[in-house]
């Protein structure tokens, strides 16, 4: 008897398969046995509390918020906190910081370059360990550098640049 493959199958040579004697011709039917699961009741839900009215204090942090004025005219309010770069990132102090990524044709700004922080009635710029560093522009043009992970008060009227990508930093 010659046997023939069926695409998709392959037929095993004749004697490497032994034939099977046990194969009856009856069929049982069992039932499966299901243990019952634990219910889960979940606790019912907790009435609010109404949130507190807004302080003085808040008022005035709100009247303080500072803007980043980017190239293109967009202006970005920083709150407590602004990670700025290509693709920025939350890690460490941050995790509760907003994020800005920004399109740098020049390619002078990291993926994570810096964090722009309100400090108080100003705002103030770290360099998170940039390629390109990071530098303060005053009004007078006088360019100073920022030293990597140090906290750095911004005076108002001065510029923030990220390598080569100008940020000007302005109260709301």
């Amino acid at each position: 008897m010659t046997q023939v493959d069926t695409p998709g199958f392959i037929t095993p040579p004749p004697g490497l398969v032994p034939p099977r004697h046990d194969t009856g011709t009856q069929t049982e039917r069992v039932t499966p046995q299901r243990s019952p699961l634990p219910a889960f009741n979940p606790p019912p839900p907790a009435n609010p509390s109404p949130a507190p009215a807004p302080t003085t204090a808040a008022f005035a942090a709100l009247a303080a918020a500072w803007l980043a004025v980017l190239p293109t005219g967009e202006r970005v309010p920083i709150g407590d906190a602004l990670l700025i770069g290509r693709n920025p990132v939350r890690f460490d102090a941050w995790q509760r910081a907003g994020l800005l990524p920004i399109d740098d044709p020049a390619r002078s700004v990291s993926k994570t370059h810096a964090v722009l922080e309100s400090a108080g009635a100003g705002i103030r710029v770290t360099d998170l360990h940039s390629t390109n560093g990071v530098s303060l522009v005053d009004a007078a043009g006088s360019v100073s550098g920022v030293a990597p992970g140090v906290p750095t008060p911004v005076p108002t009227g001065t510029a923030v640049l990220l390598g080569t990508y100008r940020v000007q930093l302005v109260p709301a």
